[in-house]
């Protein structure tokens, strides 16, 4: 292969652009990247946004056609540049930043080759996704926007397409807030009239508006033609009143530091705002006064701005509290395995082993923590110390050497775009520190990283290799399968959506199998085929409770009884040998074993305990683990083992009151009536509708009453 190595002028100032013209395959990649940014922000599989009534085409509705779109849409662009460069020759552009992007994906592929769970490693962990693939997919999009981004216009052009995506975002999360959302979601895991937009999560959306926040604000102020001007205005005043009414703390900081660049930049061009600009700076003045006088009457402190925002300060309690717990979690797993870290993307595999008892106490018994919510932590314990450097490290490293670039004197407002980008690397970057890194946004930290260091690129000419039909088929394979694979990623959670809604027995089984054979890596999947039995099993066991044993059909339901428990007990095995760090299948398993040794055989007590004890193992301080121990010990008589695990679990979790309703059973049986009382009464006191609580103390009363009586 030929070379010729020419040294590109940095890109001349808006106005006086020079006009580069792309190939056919140069502009399938165009287009494909137009596409990335467009509609990874608004894709989600719920159709009763466009007033259907249908169930959603994916189980996870939010985050896996992000993830699909992208690897796609990367496949099809890369792979088209490839086409084009091979076929016949063209121009790659090189900067030492991507040098370094090289180096941080040889060693993500490194610690994920080193991972606990390699399988979470490459994917990532379900509705996160941020494992080997996605970093591959961030560094294609990287390399994509380095490669076509090379004249202000295109930079232009493409931030444009980012501001319109993200002016429906903002305009769908306005709704939210407002209480008309065209979509009736059942049930919301945070406050309502939260916006959330297409994210389905404050917290992701917060995180993604920081880069249409800025890049509006850098198109505004350099844009010429009054109309665009005043949309780009209008766009970023209602992308940051989104952002406020999020209540995301962690992207207020980092919208705010980003702001905070784009009015460094201009006061260095000394850039004098128009009529339009001064008009809608106090527009967005009022929009901000209306949102926070607005939230100061909210009942809740989440959606109260002044409670939201003093709340930063106050480490000891709510959830900084629970953070600080996270983090030290986090520490402790980096100390452990410091060098290449546990594998991208396990926190949640690596958090029951490290994190403390007081967590428990203070998030909840069924909280897990699936991010670090501080990303030199999460990266420091998914890839190392190192790993986590080598990150920073880039950026570090492309934002300084690109600043001078940025923020040189003398040049108008020409350059007000790239601001834009880079006031959104470092804002996003500075969100990180408290809030998650998902795929959906994290995408675009990657593709502006590719705009700030465009300027400084060097060229090379190629031409084409005298084999290239050779060199055209891995690229064609790498294409064709990829594009497949991703097919049979999203088709899978299509599967296993019918197996969680609208299906039971045998079809639900079938259509978790179907969700394994597209994608057997997916732990959740795994796990679920365990459950989809177990229900079958305990569906059939009520029955055989209903027959009596010398009834002719009582043989044959038991056998099918047995046979069902059978099937989940192996589905679970599997589940547990798939993934051995995750806690939750341990306590399906026991649980299984407990109903079993209820409804089947005595002797499946005995497999409780074993099992019991291994999740003691896998999470010490898991509650519902020490409740499934605590039910095996009374059942097998040892009621001194279960009153000790159950009132470690009870001490965990005041609030698990399902657990004191247990001890309670362990030290009736163990003949401790004034603890049994005790214990009942506590459940009671929280629970009042538990009635046959109430009976049973209403009883030990009684018998303590005859036996004071007697002596």
């Amino acid at each position: 292969m030929g070379k010729k190595q020419a040294k590109r002028p940095v890109p001349p100032v808006r106005g006086q652009a020079v006009r580069e013209v792309m190939t056919t395959y140069e502009r399938v990649a165009w287009v494909c990247l137009h596409l990335l940014v467009f509609l990874v922000p608004i894709a989600i599989t719920n159709p009763s946004i466009f007033g259907t009534q249908q169930v959603p085409l994916t189980y996870d509705q939010f985050d896996i056609v992000k993830v699909f779109l992208q690897r796609g849409l990367v496949l099809i662009g890369l792979g088209a540049w490839l086409v084009g460069l091979l076929y016949r020759g063209g121009r790659v552009r090189f900067t030492r930043a991507g040098w370094l992007v090289l180096a941080f994906l040889v060693w993500v592929g490194i610690a994920t080759v080193l991972s606990v769970h390699p399988a979470t490693a490459v994917f990532g962990k379900y509705r996160r996704y941020e494992g080997l693939l996605s970093f591959i997919t961030y560094a294609s999009v990287f390399f994509l926007t380095l490669q076509l981004v090379s004249t202000p216009a295109r930079m232009r052009s493409l931030g444009r397409t980012l501001v319109i995506s993200g002016a429906i975002v903002s305009f769908y999360g306005l709704l939210q807030y407002l209480g008309l959302d065209p979509i009736q979601w059942q049930s919301l895991p945070f406050e309502a009239n939260r916006a959330f937009s297409f994210f389905g999560n404050p917290d992701l959306l917060g995180g993604y508006l920081i880069f249409p926040l800025a890049v509006s604000l850098g198109l505004a102020l350099s844009e010429t033609d009054e109309s665009w001007r005043i949309a780009y205005w209008a766009i970023f005043v209602m992308t940051g009143f989104t952002l406020l009414v999020s209540f995301v703390r962690g992207a207020w900081i980092g919208g705010f530091v980003a702001l905070l660049v784009v009015v460094y930049a201009a006061f260095r061009v000394r850039h004098r705002p128009t009529a339009i600009d001064w008009s809608f700076v106090g527009v967005g003045g009022a929009a901000a006064v209306f949102a926070v006088l607005r939230s100061l009457t909210a009942e809740s402190d989440v959606m109260n701005f002044w409670a939201r925002l003093s709340s930063i300060f106050q480490f000891g309690e709510g959830s900084a509290r629970t953070r600080f717990e996270i983090w030290d979690a986090a520490l402790s797993a980096t100390a452990e395995r410091p060098l290449f870290g546990w594998g991208p993307d396990t926190f949640r595999l690596l958090f029951p082993k490290f994190k403390p008892a007081e967590y428990v106490a203070d998030a909840g018994y069924l909280s897990v923590a699936d991010n670090v919510h501080n990303y030199p932590l999460q990266l420091a314990s998914a890839i190392g110390i190192p790993g986590a450097l080598l990150f920073y490290g880039l950026f570090g490293y492309a934002l300084a050497t690109s600043a001078k670039h940025v923020f040189m004197r003398g040049k108008g407002t020409e350059r007000f775009v790239l601001v834009g980008f880079w006031a959104a690397v470092l804002g996003y970057l500075v969100h990180l520190l408290f809030g998650l890194s998902v795929t959906g946004s994290t995408v675009f930290l990657w593709l502006s990283l590719g705009m700030i260091v465009s300027p400084m690129a060097k060229s090379r000419e190629f031409s084409a290799p005298s084999l290239n039909v050779v060199a055209l088929l891995p690229v064609a394979v790498i294409v064709v399968f990829g594009s497949y694979g991703n097919m049979r990623y999203i088709a899978a959670d299509n599967a296993y959506l019918k197996a969680r809604i609208g299906s039971s027995g045998l079809e639900r089984v079938a259509n978790v199998e179907t969700a394994l054979r597209l994608n057997p890596y997916n732990d959740m999947y795994v796990s679920e085929l365990g459950v989809a039995w177990k229900d079958m099993f305990l569906t059939s066991a009520a029955q055989l409770l209903q027959v009596d044993p010398a009834d002719p059909t009582y043989s044959e339901l038991y056998s099918t009884t047995e046979g069902q428990f059978m099937q989940a007990e192996a589905a679970y095995k599997d589940a547990i040998a798939f993934t051995p760090m995750e806690y939750d299948n341990y306590v399906f398993l026991a649980n299984l074993y407990n109903q079993a040794s209820y409804y089947l055989d005595f002797k499946y007590a005995s497999s409780a305990v074993g099992v019991g004890l291994a999740g003691v193992e896998v999470e010490q301080y898991g509650p519902a683990i020490r409740l499934q121990l605590a039910i095996a010990y009374m059942n097998v008589g040892d009621y001194d083992a279960a009153i000790e695990h159950a009132e470690f679990g009870a001490e965990l979790d005041p609030n698990y009151v399902e657990i004191r309703a247990i001890l309670g059973d362990a030290y009736r049986l163990a003949g401790r009536t004034q603890d049994a009382i005790d214990a009942y009464s506590s459940v009671v006191a929280v629970s009042p509708a538990r009635t046959d609580l109430i009976e049973l103390i209403t009883s030990l009363e009684a018998s303590q009453s005859v036996q004071t009586t007697s002596e």
